[in-house]
């Protein structure tokens, strides 16, 4: 599975980074956005403009969003 690990990357250019990757991934992939509140919200934003899904990996990792499509 694919991954995007988002660890490091300003807010400001997390649309971009998200787009490019998701452009060209296999789905179902990986977003690693970490405990960050906002950063989840950012990228479930632009996966919805896809129009698919995403949810945590797990219940132990909430750090990761798995995207997959509708």
């Amino acid at each position: 599975m694919q991954k995007l690990d988002l660890h490091g990357i300003r807010h400001h250019n997390v649309d971009d980074r998200v787009r490019v990757f998701l452009n060209f991934a296999e789905l179902p992939c990986e977003i690693i956005t970490g405990n960050s509140s906002d950063m989840k919200k950012l990228v479930k934003s632009i996966v919805q403009s896809y129009g698919w899904r995403c949810h945590e990996k797990n219940s132990y990792n909430f750090g990761t969003l798995i995207i997959m499509e509708k």
